[in-house]
């Protein structure tokens, strides 16, 4: 299992801050598969957060009014518990990182990120979500 863990820890890496845990699960799985050929199974997409698990997620880009409105607004529609957020003006330039419970998230974490990045859109800034894991795989000094 610390092989696994070690090689998403490393395709996280690699990938750089926006992969999103699908697109590591992907590049891990085809690695898995080419080294082990049909020795393993392979696992479902991931896709249902076990109790207690968490993302987070941040957002940068020019302050206008409303942004941290529109975002809690989806994640909250989302089945996310918000347990902690940060925000902060930086001579106009808007800054955000939320940890949020993910443990009854209604849909996937890639269908969250989508409408987050829809928001973003909208309200032109840039929103990543991540899982922890993922998060703390790629942030390690």
């Amino acid at each position: 299992m610390t092989d696994i863990r070690r090689l998403v820890e490393r395709v996280a890496a690699a990938m750089g801050p926006e992969a999103r845990p699908e697109q590591v699960e992907a590049v891990a799985q085809a690695v898995l598969d080419e080294v082990l050929g049909d020795r393993i199974p392979p696992s479902p997409p991931y896709d249902s957060p076990e109790p207690g698990e968490r993302a987070i997620l941040t957002a940068y880009g020019l302050d206008r009014p409303g942004i941290l409105a529109a975002i809690t607004n989806v994640v909250s529609e989302a089945g996310c518990n918000i347990l902690d957020v940060s925000q902060k003006i930086l001579q106009g330039y808007f800054t955000l990182i939320m940890l949020t419970d993910i443990t009854d998230l209604k849909g996937t974490l890639r269908a969250l990120q989508d409408r987050l990045t829809e928001v973003g859109h909208r309200m032109q800034v840039r929103v990543i979500l991540q899982h922890e894991d993922l998060f703390n795989a790629m942030h390690r000094p």
